[in-house]
């Protein structure tokens, strides 16, 4: 059997409080204010087990205007609600209000009852009825039972807990795979305890000695233990009223509107894209960018509302929005929200979140990104994923990037992953070892970039074997590790052949000319006879015909490409040949001694300066010598 959790919504004074009392015989007013005053402030607590068998827990709400922020908090956890109406009185305006709210947190199931029956006749009982089956027509409580009862004397009570029972027969599902999450409603320390922290858990499991972590704050804590309706319990599951012992946490590391869930499992969230509708009886239109009262989870927050598109929502209409937070919260794709207006406060509307933390929208793709949240708002967890790619998020992000937006785990994000790659809608390659998805559209554009850059190449560089990797990779910009996944796939798909690092197109190879090939060889000589002492390229290039300058310059890169000559600096080029035998060299050299002078090298070589010292610098870049101070002593790859 799932958990459900009964929520409480009427009018102040309507009978709520004293309702749950004779269910249960627990009385939530636990403030002495509010016992005092007879009224309910803040939220309460109770859980009844009904004739079945099932134990139901129970969010009593305050029903007071003032406290309407309050109830908001309560609401948004409950699966089934009492929506609960003086007989005496009838539909009053908080009832109409907490009535709005509802349907705006999605609730679909629940139960009217009318309270303080003994107060009215029947001519009188009837008449309410008729005004609240009016009141509630086209709602989801259109067709719900209408239970009149009384707290005193108990008439209707046991009709009451009957039709409870029956309402809960019907599964609620749960989702119990996803990272727990728990918004915390109440913060309170117990002496011995510690801080305690209430709340219905929204779904997932959460198990005594879990690490995790307060949102949007991001401290981090552990599970000490766990009650589910004053019972000690080693888990808590989906739909469970929930009590958690936090250790390291002070009451005032932690409050109402917090969320606790395992480590990085959510975001602080400053901005996030939502569906937005404003209820038919909102006072007026909303303007754009007007100051809100943000209500999610337990948390209120100040927020700016940014109309996609116009400059004001009339009542009843509906629209994509940019909520900017004043401060941080934490919430995922498809979490319902309300706002009530900033002043005078009173419930304007609601809906669900989207995108949390989107990159800024480019103005020439505006109507794509509108585009993109029709689609996600009327689509499945799919269509967000590709969007997120698409437009809100990064082009490629891991499985366990995607999860915080989504509010899912890697698993669920590889069902997902898996099936968008089926289907075309997406790439899944792995990534150092990690599930990466690519959004097609850019996947394709950087293969045809990269294929683009190769072609140039072999047409600007014929002679050269193909370009080098880390070349080719800074000019298509990407990570290393991306890189070498994307290189890897085009390989096995025959776009592209590597040699070390040398990246060409399938199938290229160098052919060079009867002319090419004869100055390849004159090249060559010319650096073989000159030894540790070789002429720069500009003097190369004086020994050929200026009309040959091309054919050079090209035989030039191949020679380089191969290994046959290497590039001591911009200005100095050397044969392979006598680099080796310099590096033989200093292999006996340090044998016997420990440092190198600049000096020492060039008779070693029996050179100048002028061509030793760019030579034992290049021996520092590839580690055969280290520079300490004015001389060198033996690098690591020396002897390697």
């Amino acid at each position: 059997m799932s958990n459900i959790i009964l929520g409480t919504a009427g009018h102040i004074d309507h009978g709520k409080t004293t309702l749950i009392k004779a269910l249960t015989g627990i009385n939530t007013d636990r403030l002495k204010e509010e016992q005092k005053r007879g009224i309910t402030i803040d939220l309460g607590f109770a859980h009844m087990t009904l004739p079945s068998g099932r134990t139901v827990g129970i969010v009593d709400v305050p029903g007071h205007e003032k406290f309407i922020k309050n109830m908001l908090a309560g609401a948004g956890g409950i699966d089934m609600v009492l929506l609960v109406i003086a007989a005496d009185e009838g539909v009053m305006p908080q009832t109409r209000e907490h009535l709005n709210i509802l349907k705006l947190l999605n609730v679909k199931r629940g139960l009217i009852v009318l309270t303080k029956k003994d107060l009215v006749d029947e001519e009188w009982l009837d008449m309410v009825i008729e005004e609240v089956r009016e009141e509630v027509r086209g709602t989801f409580l259109e067709k719900a039972p209408i239970i009149p009862v009384s707290s005193t004397t108990g008439e209707g009570l046991k009709q009451l807990v009957t039709a409870i029972d029956e309402m809960c027969r019907d599964e609620f599902i749960k989702d119990q795979e996803s990272p727990f999450r728990l918004p915390v409603d109440r913060v309170f320390s117990l002496q011995g305890i510690g801080t305690v922290v209430t709340g219905s858990l929204l779904c997932g499991m959460v198990k005594t000695g879990d690490e995790v972590e307060i949102f949007p704050e991001g401290r981090k804590t552990r599970v000490r233990s766990i009650e589910v309706h004053g019972e000690s319990r080693d888990k808590a599951e989906a739909g469970q009223r929930t009590a958690l012992n936090l250790a390291d946490v002070k009451t005032g590391d932690i409050q109402r509107g917090d969320i606790v869930a395992p480590f990085g499992t959510l975001f602080s969230v400053t901005k996030t894209y939502a569906y937005l509708k404003l209820i038919d009886d909102a006072p007026g239109p909303l303007k754009n960018r007007a100051r809100i009262r943000l209500h999610i989870g337990t948390k209120e927050a100040l927020a700016r509302v940014n109309l996609i598109d116009g400059e004001e929502l009339s009542p009843g209409e509906e629209s994509f929005v940019l909520l900017l937070m004043e401060e941080p919260i934490a919430c995922v794709y498809k979490d319902y929200y309300v706002i009530r207006s900033y002043s005078p406060v009173t419930t304007i509307g609601g809906g669900q979140i989207l995108f949390v933390n989107p990159k800024r929208m480019k103005k020439d793709r505006r109507k794509e990104a509108l585009e993109a949240l029709k689609r996600t708002f009327s689509g499945e967890l799919k269509d967000f994923v590709v969007a997120l790619l698409r437009i809100f998020g990064r082009e490629y992000l891991s499985l366990r990037d995607i999860c915080p937006y989504a509010g899912k785990n890697v698993k669920q994000m590889g069902e997902v992953a898996t099936a968008l790659d089926a289907e075309g809608r997406a790439l899944l390659l792995k990534v150092s070892g990690e599930d990466v998805l690519f959004d097609t559209k850019f996947y394709n554009d950087i293969a045809r970039e990269t294929l683009a850059i190769i072609q140039d190449y072999h047409k600007k560089f014929p002679l050269n074997e193909g370009i080098a990797k880390e070349e080719l990779r800074s000019r298509i910009n990407l990570e290393p590790g991306i890189f070498e996944a994307l290189l890897g796939k085009w390989m096995n798909e025959g776009l592209v052949e590597g040699r070390g690092n040398i990246i060409k197109k399938k199938g290229f190879s160098v052919v060079l000319s009867p002319l090419q090939q004869e100055v390849s060889r004159e090249i060559q000589q010319i650096f073989t006879e000159s030894g540790w002492a070789p002429p720069t390229i500009e003097e190369v290039m004086s020994k050929f015909p200026s009309n040959q300058e091309k054919d050079v310059k090209d035989v030039l890169l191949r020679l380089t490409g191969e290994g046959k000559l290497i590039k001591i600096n911009e200005d100095i080029y050397m044969s392979a040949e006598w680099v080796e035998k310099a590096l033989h060299l200093l292999q006996q050299y340090f044998v016997e001694n420990k440092e190198l002078a600049v000096s020492a090298f060039r008779d070693m070589l029996g050179t100048s300066r002028k061509y030793a010292l760019p030579l034992l610098e290049y021996m520092d870049s590839i580690k055969a010598t280290r520079r300490v101070k004015e001389v060198r002593i033996a690098g690591s790859s020396l002897y390697g």
